[in-house]
């Protein structure tokens, strides 16, 4: 804090109290000042004026209050007419502060104002290489547009699936024989299991390639054909038959029955699943039904236990499926080869 204006100071005097004040010598209440802890005047000294005078209408603050504004009271000055020397010397410190806080305050509004230009312009200007979390994009000017679409003058050909070919005899006229449908000596599947071909037969009756009531549904749903072919793998055997018909609701019809087809012997094979219990299957695509038995291969009952004969029986249907299936597909390609090497197209 900044001192004011010094005042006489008499250290041989001894301190009076002030006016009113209980010690105070009789006669000299009315002329002493106190002024920060020291006697100011006397009987025999007049205080002196300080260097400064106020205005006459300058009135001093109320110490704590600061500068008086607008919509504060003026301040009453203290007993004759003197200032607070301490009070004006706070206020002055008081203002200094406020003065570098505004300094500082403008100075750093300045500094930001700078920085913010600075960082527009290096937003707005670019850079040549983006940084790892920017995402170089092309300006909108050269956004590359997707290529006007191009149609050819050839219309596409017709296309083509097994089932287009399979599900009436109209369509499903590539040679059909139990050795084209059933080909080669092996039966080898993905997983390492391998079957034997033992025999094969065709009846054109179809309810002699069958027993029990399948053989009975057989004779009057419109069967062209049965097909039988045996396999053998380990002591299982498993005989495939597949009833050709001429339209697809027949066939998906009699694959409901689910009755056992002839078990087929020989090529070394006896007579198997006769009379015993053994695992059977059916089902049907297209114009054709396709069915299998299975069991031991010495013609005793399979067993829960038989793995092996029921096994035998999957592989036989899943297989007998797929050659359907595959015949419908060879039909289909040479369908849409035939329609791409027409002179129309």
């Amino acid at each position: 804090m900044t001192d004011g204006p010094q005042q006489p100071y008499h250290p041989n005097e001894g301190w009076t109290a002030p006016p009113g004040q209980q010690g105070a010598p009789e006669g000299t209440g009315d002329r002493r000042q106190v002024l920060r802890g020291q006697i100011v005047g006397g009987p025999d000294h007049q205080p002196q004026r300080p260097a400064w005078t106020p205005p006459a209408d300058w009135s001093p603050p109320v110490p704590g209050q600061g500068t008086r504004g607008p919509s504060q009271p003026q301040s009453t000055p203290p007993a004759g007419n003197e200032p607070d020397w301490s009070a004006l010397a706070d206020e002055a410190e008081a203002g200094a502060r406020r003065r570098r806080l505004l300094l500082i305050g403008g100075g750093v509004l300045a500094v930001a104002a700078v920085a913010g230009i600075v960082a527009t312009a290096v937003v707005t200007s670019g850079s040549p290489e983006p940084s790892p979390t920017e995402t170089a994009s092309a300006p909108a000017s050269e956004v590359a547009l997707p290529p006007e679409p191009s149609f050819s003058e050839v219309s596409p050909g017709p296309t083509y699936g097994p089932l287009d070919f399979l599900s009436t005899a109209a369509k499903d006229t590539a040679p059909l024989a139990v050795g084209t449908l059933f080909p080669g000596k092996k039966l080898d599947w993905v997983d390492g299991r391998t079957y034997t071909k033992t025999r094969s037969a065709e009846n054109r009756d179809c309810a002699a390639g069958a027993t029990g009531s399948l053989s009975a549904a057989l004779s009057g749903s419109g069967c062209t054909r049965m097909m039988r072919v045996t396999y053998t793998r380990g002591g299982s055997a498993v005989t495939v038959g597949v009833a050709v018909f001429k339209d697809a609701a027949s066939a998906k019809k009699l694959a409901r029955t689910n009755k056992f087809v002839r078990p087929l012997g020989g090529g070394g094979v006896g007579d198997f699943c006769h009379a015993v219990a053994c695992w059977s299957k059916s089902g049907a695509v297209g114009r054709y039904a396709y069915f299998t038995i299975s069991g031991p291969k010495n013609g005793t009952a399979a067993t829960s236990s038989d793995t092996a004969s029921r096994q035998a029986g999957q592989d036989g249907f899943n297989y007998a499926f797929n050659r359907i299936v595959q015949r419908g597909k060879e039909q289909a390609d040479a369908a849409m080869a035939a329609a791409a090497a027409s002179p129309a197209n």
